[in-house]
């Protein structure tokens, strides 16, 4: 096989069924596809979004994972990795890290680099695993990376890393193309909402980590002092039906929209006056980091990455995880304060060009790449 021109970057994933991280690796594959030989390697499934990058002109390779440890998962790696000439591995999460790991007994070329996106809500101490990446794991790794500080004292508390070891690189977000005020006028028409309607809502996976019951449950409460409330929540997942009959039961149908997955939330957050993020544990939320780009109000919860990003008070709203009283006190508020609302939404606008833009983060990781080519120990 001739030897690609490009230096070849493999990045390993669970699959590319629409979520943060996968988004993460989609828009990252592209992006350095200009650079380098991408390809992509599911562990389990392609996922909805494989597709999408195969038109793109990178390639996505399934291994179709058995469940439980899959012994063969670390072989077949390798394989891939010797054929693709790959000399970066870009592992995201913790699963598709521990077989990149083990492929390097068999095939030690690639350096490997870990990206870790989330983490398990309640984690649970596991002493096997912690053992087992002090002695092999991590030593078969080169960089280590974990998208907030909170993710970053998880991994050395959970996953028996060292934190000095490990750099925190914020995700970034490409801003949304903005509507104009007529475009997002026809838009929420189009939604069901009038210009005087105050729209709350929320973009993402319907995931029980995402806790969207604390999101119901508060405009339950907000809605009876705000007459002109109404929610839009986009996204699928497993307790979209769950949700969907919370919002019945608390006669919140007439108000409150489930679109479904949408191809264009990008657009849809736009039409939002306040987003809320009600997770239990959370990353770098990228929902998140859009909303506050397209200059919309934020509201979060007081976990994982959440407060790194969002300064209560500065450029938007934080409330506990749970507190469903004070989550609908701030809907409130930011439905009665115009003008507090838009102060926060521009700076939180102001915060996301310079600390979250994806030009920001993709700079941060093509210069990891540029030190793992060229430190070869």
């Amino acid at each position: 096989m001739k030897l690609p021109t490009r230096p070849g970057l493999s990045h390993v994933v669970h699959s590319l069924n629409p979520g943060g991280a996968e988004r993460i690796v989609v828009e990252m594959s592209i992006d350095c596809s200009r650079d380098y030989d991408v390809q992509v390697l599911c562990l389990d499934t392609p996922g909805d979004w494989a597709n999408e990058l195969r038109e793109r002109g990178v390639p996505v390779h399934t291994l179709w994972r058995q469940p439980g440890f899959d012994v063969s998962m670390a072989v077949r790696l390798g394989g891939h990795f010797r054929q693709h000439k790959t000399q970066i591995i870009h592992a995201h999460q913790c699963t598709p890290w521990f077989y990149s790991a083990l492929s390097r007994l068999s095939y030690s070329e690639p350096r490997l680099l870990l990206q870790e996106h989330g983490r398990f809500y309640p984690e649970v101490q596991n002493r096997p695993r912690r053992f087992v990446n002090r002695v092999l794991t991590r030593r078969l790794t080169h960089c280590f990376v974990a998208v907030s500080r909170d993710i970053r004292d998880r991994l050395a508390r959970f996953e028996g890393l060292d934190s000095r070891q490990i750099e925190v690189i914020h995700n970034g977000a490409a801003a949304p193309g903005k509507l104009t005020p007529s475009q997002r006028a026809g838009l929420r028409r189009e939604l069901g909402f009038d210009a005087t309607d105050f729209v709350v809502g929320t973009v993402g996976r319907f995931d029980p980590i995402k806790n969207l019951p604390m999101l119901v449950s508060s405009l339950a409460t907000a809605a009876q002092e705000i007459g002109t409330l109404r929610g839009l929540l986009v996204g699928d997942g497993v307790v979209f039906n769950d949700v969907q009959a919370q919002i019945a039961a608390l006669g919140l149908s007439e108000r409150v929209r489930l679109t479904g997955y949408r191809r264009d939330a990008q657009r849809l957050v736009q039409c939002l006056d306040l987003f809320v993020l009600c997770s239990l544990s959370e990353g770098t939320s990228l929902a998140l980091l859009e909303a506050m780009s397209a200059g919309v109000a934020v509201a979060v919860t007081e976990v994982g990455g959440n407060p790194e990003i969002v300064n209560n008070g500065a450029t938007g709203w934080t409330v506990p995880s749970g507190a469903t009283g004070e989550l609908a006190t701030v809907i409130l508020e930011a439905s009665r304060d115009h003008a507090r609302r838009e102060r926060l939404s521009r700076a939180g606008q102001e915060r996301f060009n310079n600390q979250f833009s994806w030009t920001r983060m993709m700079q941060s990781y093509r210069e990891r790449y540029a030190e793992l080519l060229t430190k070869r120990v």
